[in-house]
């Protein structure tokens, strides 16, 4: 058996350490004890009961440490590599990060659904769809007794009471919350699958601990929001909390109230337009009713002045009637006058007009008479 150097064993064992993956991004919980500082860098020892290991924050990753959490005799998260030392056959931990123990599982399960669900591309944005821009029913998964559903509902009905609000009581905390939140997700797309149109879905509650948060940031319940089919809006906690469903929905409201409000910023658009399409209508329904008088003013005035027309007519006419009653023959006629015609019965206006021996008729009251001209004589008028 060919022997090997104690360099050689140090250097396997270091590259052993570093290609596991199992010793990276580690959460590993522990009191602080021997805190120093050199060069920059802050050195000190994590323990338990049973063992310890040797710890370092390096110069480049401080700004990332909230330091406030570093004192001896603390009960802490740190988030770290393992960092192998061949020459001197020594390990640590480089640390990356600090939390207060009971934030460290939580933050450590956040950035591992965060890192996971973030590599298979359900935070892209070319999945994130527009919310229905004047949606007539939202759909709330929240609970049915906290101040998020008096929130979301004050807000929008406030801005418009037309909407239609279906809250689906929810558990949102505690082990069973994960559960609720899903089945009421898909309760929600069954109805709208169904023909009970739901245009929008808000997911959320208010404010709380990260430990009363956590089930937004569950695997399974940023999948469920991720796969709705329809839109969704998480409003979790306040404006400084995040969670998982944040990154997942289409769009992330800082609070309920917010939520609410991104819905009815719409409807006030809305209401905007109609606004000006009434305008609009008024405006053409008074130009209409301006032309129609115009229009029953020019038939009242050339009603009058047909009306005159029509008297002055008849008046002529009644004028005219008079004239040929007057000039009637058979008027004249009864007065002793008689009229004389040719054979062609062309009325004799003069007597130079008659011929002697020469037949005519005379026309006068009761009737006519054939008479032959024996002579003629005329007369010398006088006016």
């Amino acid at each position: 058996m060919n022997p090997i150097t104690v360099s050689q064993v140090n250097n396997y064992i270091a590259n052993k350490l570093r290609s596991d993956f199992n010793l990276k991004d580690m959460a590993v919980e522990g009191e602080i004890s021997g805190l120093s500082q050199g060069a920059g860098h802050i050195y000190f020892t994590l323990k338990d009961k049973d063992s310890m290991i040797r710890c370092a924050i390096w110069k480049s990753i401080r700004k990332n440490i909230d330091e406030s959490l570093l004192e001896n005799g603390r009960q802490v998260v740190v988030i770290a590599d393992i960092s192998p030392y061949a020459k001197g056959g020594s390990y640590s931990l480089s640390v990356r990060g600090v939390m207060a123990r009971g934030e460290g599982a939580l933050m450590a399960e956040f950035n591992r659904v965060k890192k996971l669900l973030a590599s298979e591309g359900l935070f892209d944005e070319s999945h994130k769809r527009p919310l229905p821009f004047f949606p007539e029913r939202v759909g709330i998964i929240t609970s049915s007794t906290g101040m998020a559903i008096d929130d979301i509902r004050k807000t929008i009905l406030q801005r418009n009471d037309y909407v239609d609000l279906i809250v689906f009581p929810t558990i949102v905390q505690g082990p069973a919350a994960p559960q609720s939140i899903i089945e009421n997700i898909r309760e929600a797309n069954r109805l709208n699958k169904e023909g009970k149109r739901i245009d929008i879905l808000i997911v959320g509650r208010g404010g709380g601990s990260p430990e009363d948060l956590a089930a937004f940031s569950d695997e399974q319940v940023a999948r469920a929001v991720f796969n709705s089919e329809i839109p969704v809006i998480s409003a979790v906690g306040h404006t400084e909390d995040v969670s998982i469903c944040d990154f997942t929905a289409d769009v992330c409201a800082k609070t309920p109230t917010e939520a609410g409000k991104l819905i009815t910023d719409t409807f006030q658009l809305k209401e905007e337009i109609l606004d000006r399409i009434r305008m609009l209508d008024d405006s053409i329904e008074g130009r209409v009713i301006s032309e129609r008088r115009a229009v029953e003013d020019s038939m009242r005035l050339l009603s009058s002045e047909i009306r005159g027309k029509i008297r002055q007519l008849k008046m002529e006419v009644d004028k005219s009637v008079l004239v040929l009653r007057e000039n009637n023959p058979q008027k004249i006629f009864s007065k002793g006058y008689a009229a004389v015609t040719d054979s062609d019965g062309k009325i004799i206006s003069h007597v130079s007009a008659m011929s002697k021996g020469e037949q005519y008729e005379i026309i006068m009251n009761g009737g006519s008479a054939e008479v032959t001209v024996l002579s003629t004589k005329e007369t010398k008028q006088t006016i």
